[in-house]
């Protein structure tokens, strides 16, 4: 994951392809670690060879990760297996403004599942660590009891050099590889799905769709962007997302919703045609059908704290 100047998003976000990010570490570590506080997290649908670990300590936004779509927020951690796509977006009003700094504060690792040479993984030991590493391949968003664990864990490796920093990337993989307190994010394994002329193609659909949720989008459009007839597209998208395109489309919606939803400062029925719903009674049908619960039991909820985006 990297950062830029926010500036630059609103020039090319629309012609991004997903890309293949070469590894950012140095010659002489074993893996990478760093923490990032700057004022956006850059547009870019990616995916890399290394596992990643993802910590927001500051943030907020939306999650692509493989064909899943939800909300990320300060104190959670992800891993993102090898060669999974995945984009972390922020809301908008992060690269609106570009005075605003500071309010993105993360930490990433980024490592090989064989960092330590495949004779450790091989090890009687590693069976748990070769099974957390399996998992990754569906994306995993840990619990924040989880999250608390490691979290001087994670702090520490920033900085961190030599064996204790080899040492503290064990720790936080033990207690993750011991823990059940997890959710996958994707319905099943994604990575490799898609060849390299497919990869641009979603690319070019997921970020289209991204920026103009609250329009009013013809199937006829997203096609032509994908070089497809409609009926063609809705088959290659059911086959590769395991979604329908409305339901995509739907789902990217509902997500803002929920964030349009926990600020509080608009009325439901504004919040409906914000987040690209054309009437109330289906907007309300399809966010209970997503979240469980209508919008109003939602926002009330939230307020309880008794509802996690």
């Amino acid at each position: 994951m990297h950062f830029f100047s926010c500036v630059k998003y609103t020039n090319t976000i629309l012609t991004m392809k997903l890309t293949y990010k070469q590894t950012e570490r140095k010659p002489e570590n074993s893996f990478l670690a760093r923490q990032d506080t700057l004022p956006c997290i850059e547009q870019d649908w990616h995916f890399h060879k290394e596992l990643e670990l993802i910590y927001f300590m500051k943030s907020t936004g939306t999650r692509y990760v493989g064909n899943s779509i939800g909300n990320f927020g300060p104190g959670e951690l992800y891993l993102i297996g090898s060669n999974v796509p995945h984009l972390f977006k922020n809301h908008k009003e992060y690269y609106e403004d570009e005075n605003v700094t500071g309010v993105v504060d993360l930490i990433v690792v980024k490592f090989e599942k064989s960092f330590l040479g495949d004779a450790f993984l091989n090890l009687t030991e590693s069976k748990r660590l070769q099974q957390l590493f399996q998992k990754a391949d569906r994306g995993l968003k840990f619990s924040k009891a989880v999250t608390y664990l490691v979290h001087s864990y994670m702090v520490g490796l920033v900085g961190s050099n030599g064996l204790s920093s080899v040492i503290g990337l064990l720790n936080v993989l033990d207690i993750l590889s011991i823990s059940e307190n997890y959710e996958p994010l994707c319905s099943e394994v994604i990575t490799n799905t898609f060849n390299k002329n497919e990869k641009e193609r979603m690319a070019r659909v997921i970020l289209y769709l991204t920026e103009n949720f609250e329009k009013k989008i013809e199937l006829e459009k997203v096609a032509s962007i994908a070089y497809m007839t409609p009926n063609a597209f809705c088959r290659y998208f059911k086959k590769r997302t395991h979604k329908s395109f409305t339901q995509y489309l739907n789902e990217i919606r509902l997500r803002h919703a929920c964030k349009l939803l926990i600020e509080g400062e608009l009325q439901i029925s504004t919040i409906c045609y914000q987040s690209g719903f054309n009437t109330l009674t289906n907007f309300n049908r399809q966010f209970k059908g997503l979240m469980n619960v209508t919008p109003s039991e939602y926002m009330e909820k939230y307020k309880k704290d008794q509802v996690v985006a």
